[in-house]
C-alpha cells in the first residue's frame, strides 16, 4: 500500500470512528474519565486528545493515578504538552489546568465525556492492524512526542540513561497481571504470564546490550537477586515515595531509551513502548519473550496484542 491509498483508507477509518457528531462537545470544557493502568490511561487521553481537537474544544486536566488520584500535571509538564499540541489547535490550549476551571463561566462551559475512550482508540488500532500502517500524522504520534516529565522526573531518567547503551525488560510477574492470566487465556505457543525462571532462561540465550535495566511493580528486590544469577548486572528504579504511576511513566521513558527493549505484546505498557520507540525516537529494536519461550524482535512496531502477529506482521509509519 502506497502513501496516497494509506491516507485515502485511513480518512474512511476516520469516518467510521468518528460514528457519532460530537457537536455537544463544540467549543467546551471537556471532562474525561480514565481508567486502567498508565498506558491504558494514555490511550484514553489520545482519544480524548482526538475529540478536543476536531470539536476545537478542550480537557479538564484529567487525574491519573493508581493508589491514589494525581493530576496530569504530577506527572507530566503540562506547558510543554500543551505548546507542543499547539500547533494542531490553531493556537487553543487542549488541556486547560484544574486551577483555571472554577470560574463560574468555565463550568458552565463544562461536559462530562460520555464516550467510551478505550473503544475508539481500538477501533482506530484495529484499522492499523488491518492495513500494517500507522499515519505518522496521527493524534496518538503527536500526544506521545508532546509528552514529557515534569523536569525533576527528567533528571531521574538522565541519571539512569546517562549516554550508555543498555537493554530494558518489562517482568509482568506482580500479583494484578497473575490474576488477569488466570481469566485469560491464550493458544498456539503464547503466554500471557511467564514465569521469572522462563524469562531467566531467554535472557541467558539472549545478546543483551551493556547492563540490563528491569521495570516491575513488585519484587524488585527478589528480581535482581535473580538476575544476578546469570552474571549480569542488573538495576532498577523504584521510589515508594512517589504514586505508584509516576514510578511507571519514569521506567516507561526510561525503556524507551534503551539499545534494546524486551516486554510482552499483551501488555499495552510494552507495546506504547515499542510504539515510541518505533515512530519518533527511531529504534525498532524491540523485543517479546511470551512467545515459543523465545526472546523474537517484533515488527508490528508495538500495534498488534498477539504475539504470533507482533513478530510476523511488518508495520509501516506513512
Amino acid at each position: 500500500m502506497n502513501i496516497y491509498s494509506f491516507r485515502k483508507e485511513f480518512k474512511k477509518g476516520v469516518k467510521k470512528i468518528l460514528y457519532h457528531n460530537f457537536h455537544w462537545y463544540k467549543g467546551k470544557y471537556l471532562g474525561v474519565h480514565l481508567q486502567g493502568g498508565l498506558c491504558n490511561k494514555l490511550h484514553s487521553l489520545i482519544s480524548a486528545c482526538d475529540i478536543a481537537i476536531n470539536e476545537k474544544s478542550s480537557i479538564i486536566e484529567p487525574y491519573f493515578g493508581w493508589e491514589k488520584e494525581i493530576l496530569f500535571s504530577e506527572i507530566y509538564d503540562l506547558n510543554y504538552f500543551n505548546k507542543k499540541m499547539s500547533e494542531f489547535t490553531d493556537g487553543q490550549t487542549l488541556i486547560i489546568s484544574r486551577d483555571k476551571i472554577n470560574t463560574r463561566s468555565a463550568k458552565r462551559n463544562s461536559i462530562d465525556n460520555v464516550i467510551d475512550l478505550w473503544e475508539y482508540s481500538e477501533r482506530e488500532l484495529s484499522m492499523e492492524r488491518k492495513s500494517l500502517c500507522i499515519n505518522k500524522d496521527s493524534t496518538k504520534l503527536r500526544v506521545l512526542n508532546a509528552l514529557r516529565l515534569k523536569p525533576e522526573f527528567e533528571k531521574i531518567v538522565d541519571n539512569y540513561v546517562n549516554n550508555k547503551k543498555f537493554t530494558a525488560i518489562q517482568i509482568r510477574t506482580e500479583s494484578d497481571w497473575v490474576k488477569y492470566a488466570e481469566s485469560n487465556k491464550t493458544f498456539n505457543h503464547e503466554k500471557i504470564l511467564v514465569p521469572l525462571e522462563e524469562i531467566l532462561m531467554m535472557i541467558s540465550d539472549f545478546e543483551v546490550k551493556g547492563d540490563l535495566f528491569f521495570t516491575s511493580g513488585q519484587n524488585h528486590e527478589n528480581i535482581s537477586e535473580s538476575i544476578k544469577t546469570l552474571g549480569i548486572k542488573s538495576y532498577y528504579f523504584f521510589n515508594p515515595n512517589y504514586e505508584y504511576e509516576i514510578n511507571a511513566a519514569i521506567n516507561f521513558e526510561i525503556c524507551c531509551k534503551s539499545e534494546y527493549f524486551i516486554g510482552l505484546s499483551r501488555s499495552s505498557y510494552s507495546n506504547l513502548i515499542t510504539l515510541k520507540r518505533a515512530s519518533i525516537l527511531k529504534n525498532d529494536q524491540s523485543f517479546i519473550y511470551n512467545y515459543k519461550n523465545k526472546i523474537l524482535r517484533r515488527k508490528d512496531k508495538g500495534i498488534q496484542y498477539a504475539a504470533e502477529l507482533s513478530i510476523n506482521k511488518k508495520t509501516k509509519i506513512l
